[in-house]
């Protein structure tokens, strides 16, 4: 599915980080799934077994539109029908209590180490109460992943080096760590000591707030233009 080998890469780090966790590492391991009808869907409890004695969340994501990912609305499966199928299997599976901005629904079966989570972007969609911001890799901020509209970062922080990609001297001589370092701390009027963060903070702030209550359905957002997931990262 994946079009690639890994497979034993993947569990191989998986199973380091749980070690790390035992020595306090606090590290939060989540592992998505995204579920397609005809594709996947046949492996959801196999996925929701690597929690029996693991401390993993598994994370299913309903299926959902993205430039390239060849959308098909047949393939998506919807929360409700993953509940089903795992409340089939283990039908003490309980609801875990979600806090306020969480953008998963979480569950557990009793005596399992992990928990299962659902992200229902389609069918049960949490645009309201969601506080993610996303950073793409080219620099740009994304406050909603089904939004086209982006406010680029990168142009913003590369003004102070005539426009030009930040190298190792450049980061020096503008004395970004150092800012980077202070960008948090605020002055006893309560403003930002620093006049670059407060740009940067101004325009965040502004893109928040034009921020949708809620995005568009099924139907409208598999003609809107928006990159693949894969050059939207996270």
């Amino acid at each position: 599915m994946t079009r690639r080998k890994g497979f034993d890469a993947v569990m191989k780090s998986i199973d380091r980080i749980l070690e790390m966790n035992k020595v306090g590492a606090g590290i939060k391991l989540k592992v998505n799934c995204v579920v397609m009808r005809g594709m996947n869907d046949r492996e959801i409890i196999p996925f929701v077994e690597l929690g029996r004695e693991k401390p993993v969340e598994v994370r299913f994501i309903e299926y959902m539109p993205f430039d390239g990912n060849k959308w098909n609305q047949g393939k998506m499966f919807s929360y409700q029908e993953m509940l089903a199928v795992i409340r089939e299997k283990y039908p003490t599976l309980e609801k875990v209590a979600d806090h306020q901005n969480d953008t998963s629904k979480t569950y557990r079966v009793p005596g399992f180490e992990g928990r299962v989570g659902f992200i229902t972007s389609m069918t049960h969609n949490f645009c309201g109460t969601c506080n993610r911001l996303r950073i793409t890799g080219d620099g740009n901020l994304k406050v909603c992943l089904f939004g086209n509209a982006e406010v680029s970062l990168r142009d913003i922080i590369r003004r102070e080096n005539g426009g030009q990609p930040i190298d190792e001297a450049a980061l020096e001589r503008l004395g970004l760590l150092e800012t980077v370092q202070t960008a948090a701390r605020l002055s006893d009027d309560g403003k930002l000591d620093h006049g670059r963060e407060r740009e940067i903070l101004d325009i965040i702030g502004l893109a928040v707030k034009r921020k949708k209550a809620k995005h568009a359905g099924m139907g409208e957002l598999k003609n809107m233009k928006n990159r693949p997931m894969i050059l939207i990262g996270g």
